[in-house]
């Protein structure tokens, strides 16, 4: 009775982690929201933003990884979202500066 008991609360547990995994559209946002803080940034630089971004969902987490390299940016879990490599957003902003700089001339 224990045993079942025990294989119930894994079970439940582990269906609640996969029902509490954030999608893509939450990562993208947090990312966002990163990568926003100092200026708004246009649809079609989020466009190439995202086409350099991978996503990958497990059961019970979820991770957004650069297609090159595969380095990992962000990391998810019970619905929250975290941001595992700062230099990725720096790169990002730099690169969109860069962008935007050379696109006014």
């Amino acid at each position: 009775m224990i045993g079942r008991i025990i294989i119930f609360a894994l079970i439940a547990g582990l269906v609640y982690l996969n029902y509490t995994v954030p999608k893509i559209e939450d990562h993208k946002a947090y990312l966002l929201t990163q990568l926003e803080q100092e200026y708004p940034i246009p649809e079609d630089m989020q466009e190439s933003i995202w086409k350099k971004v991978d996503f990958t969902n497990f059961f019970v987490c979820s991770f957004m990884k650069t297609t090159e390299g595969s380095v990992m940016i962000s990391y998810g879990f019970l619905n929250k979202v975290k941001l595992a490599n700062d230099k990725w957003v720096q790169e990002v902003k730099t690169e969109l500066q860069r962008k935007s700089s050379s696109s006014y001339y």
